[in-house]
């Protein structure tokens, strides 16, 4: 299986984006088979609010040690060639491990968090941060590493334009309000008419289980039709993007209700303790996502 470079990324923020990558990933660790020999890489790509940095309770950590901020900035040169001792290596040595954290063998993600504590400079982001992280990622595909994971600034902030250009796969995360239908689609026109080459996963989050009716229609069929036929404009015009959760029988990740007052990681919840309705619903849509990911051009 070819290396991958996979984003979480949002138009707007509050999408759940970050929550959606947490829990995407354990499901990741297996389909691509991550281990401790063979690591799946993690960045915190936003660098203004430090979201899975937070979510993994690794602020504190990466206040004093290196972060993500000094990777781009490139403070320290790391070799990219094949090596068999991925523990001393120059930069991943300063890789965290945390799959404990979400339910997996400890050394198969390995994470670099933010330090949200130093503002970025954004006179420093130029483009050889791009070249930073194909280095990295060509590093992965050497050593046969199963890729890399962001959790992406939103917008069309620095970090999240770095990310998105180099990623193979794109799972895109939007609230189905018509608020984040329009922000997010008029972007995402701009980049087919770039002729983006990434792939696309376009992903409705934090679903309302319950449906709703206004103005004499309810709501989860119109935003089904509104989005697949936005998602098949795209298609026409050469964007590779997938709708596969773009249906009535699957629209999207629904909404939890344990992540309105606390976000946590399903997978490693469902090890020590059964889910409720929602959780196994929410469970079961991030695992055929992972499911999706890694196959995709494989």
């Amino acid at each position: 299986m070819n290396a991958k470079l996979i984003t979480f990324y949002s138009y707007k923020g509050g999408a759940g984006r970050s929550s959606t990558a947490i829990n995407t990933l354990p499901f990741l660790v297996n389909t691509l088979g991550a281990t401790a020999k063979r690591p799946l890489l993690l960045l915190d790509m936003d660098l203004d609010s430090a979201g899975m940095t937070y979510l993994l309770g690794c602020d504190t950590y990466f206040q004093n040690h290196y972060d993500v901020k000094q990777f781009l900035l490139n403070e320290e040169r790391w070799p990219d060639a094949v090596t068999e001792d991925l523990a001393s290596h120059a930069l991943l040595s300063k890789f965290l491990p945390v799959g404990n954290l979400i339910g997996v063998e400890n050394g198969a993600v390995l994470f670099l968090g933010d330090n949200d504590e130093t503002p970025i400079d954004n006179e420093q982001m130029d483009g050889t941060k791009e070249l930073t992280l194909k280095k990295l990622f060509r590093f992965c595909r050497k050593n046969k590493l199963p890729g890399i994971v962001i959790d992406s600034a939103s917008g069309d902030q620095f970090a999240a334009v770095l990310s998105v250009e180099q990623s193979t796969d794109v799972v895109c995360c939007m609230r189905p309000t018509s608020q984040f239908r329009i922000g997010t689609f008029n972007y995402l026109r701009r980049l087919a008419n770039n002729n983006t080459e990434s792939h696309w996963f376009l992903l409705p989050t934090v679903v309302p289980e319950q449906d709703v009716e206004i103005d004499g229609e309810y709501q989860k069929n119109n935003a089904i039709r509104n989005i697949f036929r936005r998602c098949e404009r795209l298609q026409e015009s050469g964007m590779d993007i997938a709708t596969d959760f773009v249906t009535e029988d699957m629209f999207g990740i629904n909404e939890v209700q344990r992540f309105m007052w606390q976000e946590g990681v399903l997978y490693k919840i469902a090890q020590s303790g059964e889910l409720k309705a929602d959780e196994q619903k929410a469970y079961a849509r991030y695992r055929r996502l992972a499911e999706l990911i890694a196959n995709n051009g494989d």
